[in-house]
């Protein structure tokens, strides 16, 4: 099973949270800040289209696989 996790930030932001979503499928736990300028995240950026959320807000879900943010 892959571990998830989501990136949200406010449209133009500098920057976004992170969060793990449970292997049981429960509640994201929030897992730390991120700059959306930093390289990482404009790789995942760049491989992920952005999904509009709860009103100005903007997110992605990826694996833990796809991207360094976040130690598997």
């Amino acid at each position: 099973m892959s571990r998830r996790a989501i990136l949200r930030w406010p449209n133009g932001s500098d920057w976004g949270h992170l969060a793990t979503v449970p292997d049981d499928g429960g509640l994201p736990r929030f897992a730390g800040f991120v700059r959306m300028t930093d390289q990482r995240v404009q790789h995942l950026l760049a491989r992920t289209t952005a999904r509009p959320a709860d009103g100005d807000m903007w997110e992605i879900h990826f694996t833990f696989a796809e991207c360094e943010l976040i130690a598997a």
